[in-house]
């Protein structure tokens, strides 16, 4: 009999830090991942989240917007992982998580990609 993981997918993780009094997170580099969740830290002001992207490092990010132009907005809370819909976010590689409020204190959210 296979092992259980013997048909899982590898995943990657990267965490990135929206700094106290912020709302923006640094930039992650997804690499050839496309993100599949978000685990979000314990604490965490804000009750919303939502992503910006760009194409290269470093360069201006934009918002992440749905089919509909709006950009995509998840209702969260502290200590919980957030899956995501991956097909929304094929093809983009910096990524920066943007919380509804400026945070408490620092806060680390580890962002989880998939090779699709």
């Amino acid at each position: 009999m296979p092992a259980p993981t013997q048909f899982q997918s590898r995943v990657s993780q990267s965490a990135v830090t929206i700094a106290s009094g912020q709302t923006a997170s640094g930039e992650a580099d997804l690499g050839g991942a496309t993100l599949v969740g978000v685990m979000l830290p314990g604490a965490l002001t804000g009750t919303t989240v939502t992503f910006t992207a760009a194409l290269t490092p470093g360069g201006t990010h934009n918002p992440v917007t749905g089919s509909n132009g709006s950009a995509l907005s998840y209702t969260v809370a502290a200590g919980k992982y957030l899956a995501v819909d991956p097909a929304l976010f094929h093809g983009v590689q910096f990524l920066k998580v943007v919380s509804g409020s400026a945070e408490g204190a620092d806060r680390s959210i580890t962002l989880v990609g998939k090779a699709l």
